[in-house]
């Protein structure tokens, strides 16, 4: 079932794309809270900081495929906007070849170079082989993740965030399962954990797929929608790439925290790890009104509704807002506690470390909400280049606090690299924003 965000009150359009994407990303990222959960309490620290140092060398890969599939999603969000469905359905074709060849691309590579990488990042000898098992299993299955987001994108251009959400429900209790049987019958350790991760991500991937062929009519594609030309496909990668690029820079700035926690030992990086879990879940949920927003941007900026466009905005970041205040306080009072789920044994200076990060970081997830919908309206409106360089900068200011770390700083200090970042790139996308409508209104006046 399609859903039209053109019309109607624009909260009510919001909402009922973003609460089914915010209840999607939280069981997405449950995947990999349950592979650290599990692998912390049944393997111990060592695994869990084996996990957790791999985790930014994902986030790069994943980050650039999914960034471009997105890209190539707003395409779709706009012509489905703009009810060109014989366009919709070639832009569909031509998304699902990029996909594919960037999805082979991108698995070669990162497979190739993946000891070199653990190594240069200084990875503790101690956690290297289990590090290595993970990873390369979760990479050589990018396939499973991939195919899942792009699916989910596509249904999400349709207005539809539900269908997603119900087999991520679904897969994520499979994927407990799955972890538990590898590791603790079949004891396959950290690779374990790995396996049912990707093995979950393709049942959800086949799920949508199949969904997508019985429910959809106007995405059945035909023969002549698979003939692309290069002028079509540099017209899908104008948008798709840089939003990949974005992506791509923005984890890189994460790698390079990652090896600031490195050189802290594992004590420290079994903290951050547990403490990044969490406040991943919290940058998820926040992280649904990036995608809905450039869905609702992308099917109004089809249309040619500016004014509706700038209402949304508006009422999405007071709803992200609210959310952000909420899990400030889930953390001041809970945060503890939660923390220490992760570890088999309560071990006081890990807890300690861990939360004083996520204290830390809690309070500015404001700033990070403000990044998810300011830039990706933006992108929505068919601009990825001020969003990729608004991610440069970001990146940057992680690059730089990062080269202090490693030689003068403190684990305090590296708790207020990730809060800095957001608060600058932040402030910059307000600027953009505002200069970027005014620009849409007058020629809108002048077309009128």
């Amino acid at each position: 079932m399609t859903n039209d965000m053109t019309v109607g009150k624009p909260v009510s359009s919001i909402l009922k794309m973003a609460l089914p994407v915010m209840l999607g990303n939280l069981f997405q990222q449950f995947y990999s809270m349950a592979d650290t959960m599990i692998v912390g309490r049944c393997l111990g620290r060592n695994a869990l900081a084996a996990v957790g140092a791999t985790s930014s060398i994902y986030s790069l890969i994943l980050w650039f495929s999914t960034g471009c599939t997105g890209g190539f999603a707003i395409i779709l969000a706009q012509k489905f906007g703009a009810g060109r469905y014989d366009a919709l359905r070639k832009k569909l074709a031509l998304s699902i070849l990029l996909s594919s060849a960037i999805t082979v691309i991108v698995t070669f590579f990162s497979l190739l170079s993946l000891g070199g990488i653990l190594r240069l990042m200084h990875t503790p000898s101690e956690i290297l082989p289990d590090a290595e098992s993970y990873i390369f299993i979760i990479l050589a299955g990018l396939f499973a993740t991939i195919a899942y987001n792009m699916s989910a994108s596509v249904l999400r251009a349709m207005g539809d965030g539900k269908t997603p959400l119900y087999f991520l429900i679904l897969t994520s209790f499979l994927n407990i399962f799955l972890d538990l049987m590898f590791i603790q019958v079949f004891h396959m350790g950290t690779g374990g954990a790995a396996a049912a991760t990707v093995l979950s991500q393709a049942v959800s991937a086949l799920l949508c797929v199949l969904y997508m062929r019985s429910h959809f009519p106007i995405l059945h594609l035909r023969r002549d929608d698979w003939k692309q030309t290069a002028a079509d496909a540099a017209d899908m990668l104008r948008l798709g790439l840089p939003m990949g690029l974005m992506g791509a820079v923005t984890a890189s700035g994460i790698i390079i925290l990652q090896f600031a926690i490195n050189s802290f030992g594992t004590a420290a990086v079994a903290a951050y790890t547990s403490a990044a879990r969490v406040e991943q879940v919290f940058e998820q949920i926040l992280g649904a009104f990036s995608v809905t927003m450039s869905n609702y941007c992308g099917q109004n900026y089809g249309a040619g509704k500016t004014d509706r466009i700038r209402k949304g905005v508006r009422q999405s970041w007071l709803l992200m807002f609210a959310a952000a205040v909420l899990f400030i306080l889930i953390v001041e009072t809970a945060g503890g506690f939660i923390l220490g789920q992760f570890l088999s044994q309560k071990d006081a200076s890990v807890i300690s470390m861990a939360t004083e990060y996520l204290r830390i970081v809690a309070l500015f997830l404001p700033a990070f909400g403000t990044i998810m919908i300011f830039r990706s309206s933006i992108q929505g409106m068919g601009n990825a280049s001020v969003p990729m360089l608004n991610g440069i900068i970001e990146s940057a200011c992680r690059a730089l606090w990062t080269l202090y770390l490693i030689r003068f700083g403190t684990f305090h200090q590296l708790c207020l690299v990730n809060p800095t970042a957001w608060t600058i790139a932040s402030v910059i996308l307000i600027i953009i924003y505002r200069r970027h409508m005014r620009k849409l209104t007058q020629i809108s006046q002048i077309s009128s």
